[in-house]
């Protein structure tokens, strides 16, 4: 075998997809009330959640990753930013216009 071959243990990668769920969700939720709180509409609402969940996702690579998430995961790009982004959309919409009521 080579150094360069990495082996993925099935309950790691289930723990580290649950780690990063939990993540999203907390973060998703929290930026909803952001938007809210800001009063933002529309498209600078969407961005604000964009980059919010761009930055958080970023943060979770050097902190928990350290660096490195080609060795927790086996598709990264996917797995972090692609799936956390449509994952959780429905949750910070949700967030968002109740709090944005609450504030008007």
């Amino acid at each position: 075998m080579s150094d360069k071959s990495i082996k993925f243990y099935g309950p790691n990668v289930e723990s580290n997809k649950k780690n990063l769920q939990y993540i999203h969700d907390v973060m998703c939720l929290s930026l909803g009330v952001g938007a809210g709180v800001l009063s933002l509409e529309s498209l600078y609402g969407f961005l604000f959640y964009i980059v919010g969940m761009t930055l958080t996702n970023v943060g979770f690579i050097i902190v928990c990753c350290e660096g490195k998430p080609k060795e927790f995961y086996r598709n990264p790009l996917q797995q972090i930013f692609l799936d956390g982004l449509q994952g959780n959309i429905a949750g910070f919409v949700m967030m968002w216009c109740l709090v944005y009521a609450l504030v008007k």
